[in-house]
């Protein structure tokens, strides 16, 4: 019998569950270890994040991609550690020799929703910036792409500024980093809106020089422009009414 994903806790290790892979990427520690890492969600909206080791990466990585369903059977969990923290489970899903993984068909009845954070909870302070959050807003502005080393104009030097605003016409400042930043750039050449609604997911808060800023975080963060999502639709349906000029918070 599957289990919920809200239920997992470290007191067996013979956990079934099915769920849907939201986000999967890979990361190098500082030591060099190389790991493959996931947010998984189950049919009740309830995450959790997943682990394969360097080891098993070579065993599991092209049996599943982002958006599948799949079943895992046979897994231990650890508690969550560290700065960055992508759920609010306090255990974290770890792949072991034994464990079994495999497709399943797509489920309709999903509940899983995007969860955006305020503006002005951000622009306050008021989250506690241990966790990772989602955003949505209209860009505003946008810098041009720049590169930490100038002779080496490659993703992983890459970095760009921009501001997104809410139906509340509050702004956020936003750096993306790395390959997200080109990506930034390449779907913003590709748009046609002449509003583009950006959705960010899994980003981090920070506070730089007394001002809130967002930035996104290694691999794990999402940008997304205009994408097909009822919470974007439902955006703009609330933005439509909104008339002022843009709010700052120092």
């Amino acid at each position: 019998m599957d289990e919920h994903v809200d239920d997992l806790k470290p007191i067996k290790l013979c956990w079934s569950i099915q769920v849907k892979v939201l986000n999967k990427w890979r990361e190098r520690s500082e030591a060099g270890y190389r790991a493959l890492r996931m947010i998984l969600c189950d049919k009740r909206g309830s995450m959790i994040e997943a682990k394969i080791n360097s080891e098993l990466i070579t065993e599991y990585d092209s049996e599943f991609k982002d958006g599948d369903w799949i079943s895992l059977h046979h897994f231990e969990l650890d508690l969550v550690t560290g700065d960055m923290r992508t759920t609010r489970h306090a255990y974290r899903i770890n792949f072991l020799p034994s464990t079994i993984l495999n497709l399943i068909p797509d489920k309709d009845d999903l509940h899983y929703t995007l969860y955006p954070s305020s503006f002005l909870d951000v622009l306050d302070d008021k989250l506690i910036r241990t966790y990772l959050i989602n955003l949505i807003g209209y860009v505003v502005d946008i810098e041009d792409i720049k590169y930490s080393d100038p002779s080496k104009r490659s993703a992983g030097y890459a970095m760009t500024s921009f501001k997104i605003k809410d139906a509340n016409n509050y702004v956020l400042p936003c750096v993306a980093i790395g390959d997200l930043a080109e990506h930034f750039h390449d779907e913003w050449k590709r748009t046609r809106s002449s509003r583009v609604v950006c959705v960010l997911r899994w980003w981090g808060v920070y506070k730089v020089s007394g001002y809130m800023v967002i930035q996104s975080v290694g691999r794990c963060s999402r940008l997304d422009l205009d994408p097909d999502m009822p919470e974007v639709a439902d955006f703009r349906v609330k933005s439509s009414a909104s008339t002022g000029s843009s709010r700052y918070r120092a």
